[in-house]
């Protein structure tokens, strides 16, 4: 039997979750990825969205709406689940 992993890039998809995913509850829900692959996507997806919360801050718009409450509302829905 093969990881659910193999077939898709983790390593990609933590350096830009959202390229690869619509949303961060998305992640919670894929099945290819084991808890602890979730997990570090959904952290990477917390990190660029406080990053892109505090450019907004100071004044340097970017294109993207920030997801930041989405990622912490699916990293804590990731962390109830067994």
């Amino acid at each position: 039997m093969t990881e659910p992993s193999r077939t898709f890039d983790v390593d990609a998809a933590v350096l830009d979750p959202a390229a690869h995913f619509g949303a961060p509850i998305d992640v919670v829900n894929d099945t290819r990825l084991t808890k602890a692959e979730r997990q570090r996507i959904l952290e990477s997806w917390v990190r660029d969205a406080e990053l892109l919360s505090q450019a907004e801050a100071e004044n340097m718009q970017g294109t993207e709406r920030t997801r930041l409450q989405e990622a912490n509302l699916a990293l804590s829905e990731l962390q109830k689940k067994q």
